[in-house]
C-alpha cells in the first residue's frame, strides 16, 4: 500500500495545490512513492478545524488509511484582531494554543506511528494587508499585525515541543529572506511563489528528517527502465523494483540502503520473538539510533536479510502491528 501524506490547514493549504504550491510540488517530488492528500479549507481556525475533524480524517476501520505524515497548519486566521473587520475568525491565543494540542491528540489517538508536523503562520506584511482585505474594512487598519502573527508562531513551536513533535517556524523562516514582503507573499499573508517554494523544502526537509523523504520510500511498480524489451512481463514477477528500495513483506517498511531497515522498537516488542528471528533472519550486528525529533524516539538499526512470506502470513503481521491491508 501506498503512504499517504495528508495536508490539514486553511487557506494555505487549501491554495497549495495550485500552480507552483508547495503540496502540487511535494505530490510532484512523491510521484509513485506516495499520495500526497489535500484537506486545506480557506478560511478555518483550529476552533472550527476541531469542530470538523472526525469528517476529515477517517478511522480505519471506516475507510480511512493509516497516514504516514499529516501537516497541521493553522494560525494565521486564529490570529485575526478581535476589533477588526476578520474578527469572527479570530482565536485568543490561550484557546488556540489548546486546540492544537487537542488536534495533535486527536491525531496521536487514532494513529499513534504518524508523524505529526505543525506549521506556523507566516508573516504579515500589513500594508498589503490593508490593500487585500477579505471583507470590507471601514476601519482602515489591518485584520492581522505581523506582530501578532509572531505571537502565535512561537506558541505553535512551543506546542511541538511539548508534544515532542517537529515543528516548522515559518514566521522566523521567511523573515530571513531579504524583502520577504514582497518575495514570499502576494497579499501580505498568502504565499507566492518564492513562499511556496520556503514551505515546500521546509516539509521536504522535516519528512526526510522523520525517516520518509523521497529517497527513503519505494517506487510504485517497475520503472520502464526496469522493463526487459525481450522478456518485459518478467519485470512484474518480484515484489519489489531493482530501482528503488525493497519493502520487507512483513513489516512493509522501507530498506532506506541495501540490506537495512529502520525498524520502530514497538514494532519489534509487538511481533513473537520466534518470527522476527525466523522470518527477518537479525544478524549479530545491531546499532542503537536516536534521534531528538524523530517519531522513532528510540529504535534499533539492523542489518537484515528479507525473506519472503505468503499472503496470509503478511496480513497477519500486519494486523498484529495494527496496520490493515
Amino acid at each position: 500500500m501506498r503512504p499517504k501524506i495528508v495536508l490539514f490547514g486553511d487557506s494555505i493549504t487549501e491554495e497549495s495545490f495550485g500552480d507552483g504550491g508547495w503540496g502540487a510540488s511535494l505530490a510532484d517530488l512523491l510521484r509513485r512513492k506516495a499520495d500526497v492528500v489535500l484537506r486545506g479549507y480557506s478560511g478555518y481556525n483550529t476552533r472550527w478545524a476541531l469542530k470538523v475533524m472526525e469528517r476529515v480524517f477517517q478511522a480505519a476501520g471506516d475507510g480511512g488509511a493509516y497516514p504516514s505524515a499529516v501537516t497541521v497548519f493553522f494560525g494565521a486566521n486564529d490570529a485575526c484582531l478581535p476589533e477588526r473587520c476578520s474578527g469572527f475568525q479570530h482565536v485568543p491565543l490561550l484557546e488556540y494554543k489548546q486546540n492544537l494540542r487537542s488536534i495533535v491528540s486527536f491525531l496521536k489517538n487514532r494513529w499513534p506511528r504518524t508523524v505529526i508536523i505543525l506549521i506556523t503562520p507566516p508573516p504579515i506584511d500589513e500594508e498589503a494587508r490593508l490593500r487585500y482585505p477579505y471583507i470590507e474594512n471601514t476601519i482602515g487598519l489591518p485584520e492581522r499585525t505581523n506582530e501578532a502573527a509572531g505571537t502565535y508562531a512561537k506558541t505553535c513551536v512551543a506546542v511541538a515541543s511539548e508534544c515532542q513533535i517537529p515543528a516548522i517556524d515559518l514566521w522566523s523562516k521567511m523573515q530571513q529572506i531579504p524583502n520577504w514582503q514582497i518575495e514570499c507573499l502576494w497579499d501580505g499573508l498568502h504565499l507566492s511563489r518564492v513562499g511556496n517554494k520556503v514551505v515546500f523544502e521546509e516539509v521536504t526537509n522535516t519528512l526526510k528528517g522523520e525517516g520518509i523523504g523521497a529517497e527513503d520510500l519505494v517506487v510504485d511498480l517497475p520503472l520502464i527502465e526496469d522493463v526487459d524489451p525481450k522478456k518485459p512481463l518478467t519485470a512484474f514477477d518480484d515484489q519489489v523494483t531493482s530501482s528503488g528500495p525493497k519493502t520487507s513483506p512483513i513489516l512493509g517498511l522501507i530498506e532506506t540502503k541495501p540490506r537495512q531497515l529502520r525498524i520502530p522498537v514497538a514494532f519489534l516488542q509487538r511481533l513473537p520473538e520466534q518470527r522476527v528471528r525466523t522470518e527477518l533472519r537479525l544478524t549479530a550486528r545491531l546499532k542503537q539510533w536516536r534521534r531528538s525529533t524523530s517519531r522513532w524516539k528510540t529504535a534499533l538499526r539492523y542489518q537484515i536479510q528479507i525473506v519472503q512470506c505468503s499472503d496470509d502470513t503478511c496480513a497477519r503481521s500486519y494486523e498484529e502491528l495494527g496496520f490493515s491491508l
